[in-house]
């Protein structure tokens, strides 16, 4: 049996819902397509500090970027305790990893189904969201940890409770 990291299976789920996504964007439009003029917005310089103030702070920021198609919005705070994954992964790889938990989390709504954070190991913070897109509704956990100067990221979404919002 192959274990994989929280990341890594992230990637794995994203790689295959991927082409998902890609037939979505040409029948929709609701995600953008890698390498055109809406991911060009990578290429900009990140506006203020990395990351958020606070654990619920990320997850918010993170969704409003989801729903708003940012994805510079969504990697300020993606990341983990060595900071943005930004800054630590080529820039089309990067792209291809928004595009897809984008397109897993696009949604209507969204609302935090706990007040608290769960505390789970390492400090990090685990929240339950409820997402609405149409007539789909799922629940997911965002765990988010602090990184460098105390700035909070996006550092695993459990997509898996997600593949229906993704055809």
């Amino acid at each position: 049996m192959v274990r994989l990291s929280s990341s890594t299976a992230i990637w794995v789920v994203a790689l295959v819902g991927l082409t998902a996504c890609t037939k979505k964007v040409v029948e929709t439009s609701i995600t953008p397509v890698p390498g055109t003029a809406v991911t060009a917005q990578l290429d900009a310089p990140r506006e203020g500090p990395a990351g958020a103030l606070n654990g619920r702070a990320a997850v918010e920021a993170f969704l409003t970027a989801v729903r708003a198609q940012d994805l510079r919005g969504m990697s300020a705070v993606w990341g983990n305790e060595k900071g943005p994954t930004a800054d630590r992964i080529k820039r089309d790889e990067l792209e291809k990893r928004l595009i897809a938990i984008q397109c897993y989390l696009s949604h209507d709504k969204w609302a935090f189904a706990e007040e608290r954070a769960r505390l789970i190991t390492g400090g990090r913070q685990e929240y339950i969201v409820d997402l609405r897109q149409q007539q789909l509704s799922g629940r997911t956990k965002f765990t988010v940890v602090a990184g460098q100067a105390g700035r909070w990221f996006v550092e695993d979404i459990d997509v898996l409770s997600l593949k229906d919002f993704c055809r």
